[in-house]
This record gives structure tokens, C-alpha cells and sequence, in this order.
């Protein structure tokens, strides 16, 4: 066989398997969606920035929300608990299955619950 021959072979071998892998992704999509293991959800009153990088960087969304975390967290040790309650909302919405964010939440609201109730004045 020769080196042409090959060569077209090969190309066309590459195309079977990519439109066979594109025709599984439908169904594998399709499968997800009824099954409803697709948590993509769109960003509310997010700043414009954060907003396109979540579009643009895609897959990368853990990422993002690790750097939101840590700065959730830098936040709460400088006591500025209003601006980390809207990051860990943020954080929420990127990653709904990242737990330890809604145990930040829990605790936060708690907190200032407890405080209002004591008369104390909130953070």
C-alpha cells in the first residue's frame, strides 16, 4: 500500500470515529438533560467581568470558584462579611454541589441572626 493510499485512509478513518464520537455526545447530552445530572446556570447580578469569564473559560468554572472561595474567605478575616455573603451567592451559583460554601452560608446567616436577636448590633 503506499504512503498516499495511507494517508487517505487514515483521514478517512478519523472522520468515521469523529462523526461515530459527535453522534454519542448527542445522546450522551440528550441522556444528561433527562436525567438532570446539567447544572449550568446563568449568573445573577454578577459583576460584567465575572460574568464573561465564566462564559469564556467554560469547564473551568471550579476554578473560578476557588478563587472566589479564597477571597470569600480573606473577606470574613477582614470582617467585611456583607461583600464574602455575596461571593459565597456567587460561589453557589458556579458550583451548587460545592457544600462547604453553603455551610459558610449557614453559618454567616446564623450568626447574624443570633446577633440581631441578642440585640447586638449586626455585622
Amino acid at each position: 500500500m503506499s504512503l498516499r493510499a495511507k494517508k487517505i485512509l487514515l483521514l478517512l478513518l478519523a472522520a468515521v470515529l469523529l462523526f461515530g464520537s459527535g453522534r454519542i455526545q448527542q445522546v450522551l447530552n440528550r441522556d444528561r438533560e433527562q436525567l438532570g445530572l446539567t447544572r449550568v446556570n446563568a449568573l445573577d447580578n454578577a459583576p460584567p467581568v465575572l460574568a464573561f469569564t465564566t462564559v469564556a473559560l467554560g469547564g473551568f468554572r471550579g476554578l473560578i470558584a476557588n478563587v472566589l472561595w479564597i477571597r470569600a474567605n480573606d473577606l470574613q478575616q477582614d470582617d467585611k462579611f456583607f461583600e464574602a455573603a455575596q461571593l459565597a451567592t456567587w460561589i453557589t451559583q458556579l458550583e451548587p454541589s460545592f457544600t462547604q460554601v453553603w455551610l459558610f452560608q449557614a453559618w454567616e446567616h446564623g450568626l447574624q441572626y443570633f446577633r440581631q436577636v441578642q440585640g447586638e448590633r449586626p455585622r
